[in-house]
């Protein structure tokens, strides 16, 4: 697939590749999500985290912590600066109409967000009954926006996959891939995806 802001050159293209490479992506991912187990960077687009997260970590950039979750790795405030700064230095190198295009479709996706919220809400007072249909149509409404953000930058063509695989989850009567924070489900991956756009967003307001 070719993506609108992935473009080859000098500068910017060497700024892709360091925020496209696996300790940029873990970086980034980490700063989106808050905290994670090495496995679910596996859906970032991270294979074989380990030594990324060991090297990481031996740079003061990452920090491990064990929870009743397991083991959850989480960002140091060194990393958070790093992870701001790789996306900051893209956004400085990218051309206008690659950072329009991102943000057209950060628009176009908040569009059908009230919309997943009311679904949700309405999943959480009155069950489970019929959310699969629900969830389907909506999905089906917003195809187009979610391909968009899955076209507009590498960091983000993850998502129309893991969203269409929680919706196959749901579909098989795995209810907790509606809404639960767990595992992959419809609302995590799309508050991700929200919160992944706006931080670039928020990288261009002056």
């Amino acid at each position: 697939m070719t993506n609108n802001l992935h473009q080859p050159g000098t500068a910017h293209a060497t700024a892709d590749d360091a925020l496209n490479a696996p300790d940029g992506r873990t970086l980034h991912a980490l700063r989106v999500a808050g905290w994670l187990a090495a496995e679910r960077l596996e859906v970032w687009r991270v294979a074989g985290a380990g030594p990324v997260l060991a090297r990481l970590a031996d740079a003061g950039l990452v920090r491990l912590v064990k929870s009743p979750r397991g083991e959850m790795y989480g960002l140091t405030p060194d990393g958070t600066a790093r992870a701001t700064a790789l996306l900051a230095t893209w956004l400085e190198r990218a051309a206008a109409d690659e950072t329009a295009a991102a943000v057209g479709a950060l628009a176009a996706f908040e569009g059908h967000d009230a919309t997943l919220k009311q679904l949700v809400t309405d999943y959480q007072r009155q069950g489970a009954h019929g959310v699969g249909e629900r969830l389907a149509a909506f999905h089906e409404a917003a195809s187009e926006a979610i391909d968009a953000v899955g076209a507009a930058h590498p960091l983000w063509e993850s998502y129309p996959g893991r969203l269409r695989s929680a919706l196959a989850h749901v579909h098989r009567g795995e209810t907790d891939y509606v809404t639960s924070p767990l595992v992959e489900s419809y609302h995590t991956v799309w508050h991700l995806a929200h919160r992944d756009m706006r931080l670039l967003r928020e990288g261009l307001t002056p």
